[in-house]
């Protein structure tokens, strides 16, 4: 017998105090540090997601590379074997950028230097380990926190939740590029294994 695993969003469907909140809910009412935790999470999981597919595709694009690398090199099958090479390397190259992406939000500072630009909503950022690094101490940090607001710690929930989305829907955009240089790579690869025998 398998036992198969929920999702979060199954498992936050199936609890008895989200049904409750969300059937007597109104629409003025403000939504709960809980609900905003699961967005926060759910999106959260989608980068990571992400992240996981692109390592499988370096992955195989790596052992592309080195079965190509085992095929002869004579006549028209080195100009196959390049090509090949070449387009598992671009789709290496493009893997790599969605692991590395990341908030887009910078500013040029003097000498051409990278500067994150910071907004003011992050001052009650309290789940950000960047936002929670900018106070001096761990007794600044808790004192902000008791210092701050319900509801501009929802809105900095919201923008943060907003941030991961926009992070989630680039890497899954730039890990469509690499899945489709993937796939004419392997085609590619295809026709070099058949060009012996025709």
């Amino acid at each position: 017998m398998t036992m198969t695993s929920l999702t979060f969003e199954q498992e936050l469907l199936r609890a008895p105090q989200y049904r409750e909140h969300t059937e007597t809910q109104t629409p003025e009412e403000k939504p709960s540090f809980a609900e905003l935790l699961g967005i926060l999470n759910y999106n959260q999981g989608l980068v990571e997601f992400a992240d996981s597919k692109a390592g499988s595709l370096i992955l195989l694009n790596s052992l592309l590379i080195a079965a190509i690398g085992a095929l002869p090199s004579t006549g028209e099958i080195g100009t196959f074997k390049l090509a090949s090479v070449l387009l598992c390397s671009a789709a290496v190259y493009v893997c790599f950028q969605v692991i590395s992406s990341k908030e887009s939000s910078t500013d040029n500072g003097p000498g051409g230097m990278t500067r994150r630009k910071t907004k003011e909503w992050e001052r009650n950022d309290y789940l950000f380990f960047g936002c929670i690094s900018k106070h001096k101490s761990g007794g600044d940090f808790s004192q902000s926190f008791r210092a701050s607001k319900a509801d501009d710690r929802r809105e900095a929930m919201l923008q943060r939740a907003y941030i991961i989305a926009g992070i989630a829907q680039r890497k899954f955009g730039q890990y469509k590029v690499a899945q489709q240089i993937t796939s004419v790579a392997l085609a590619v690869w295809v026709l070099v294994n058949l060009v012996p025998f025709v």
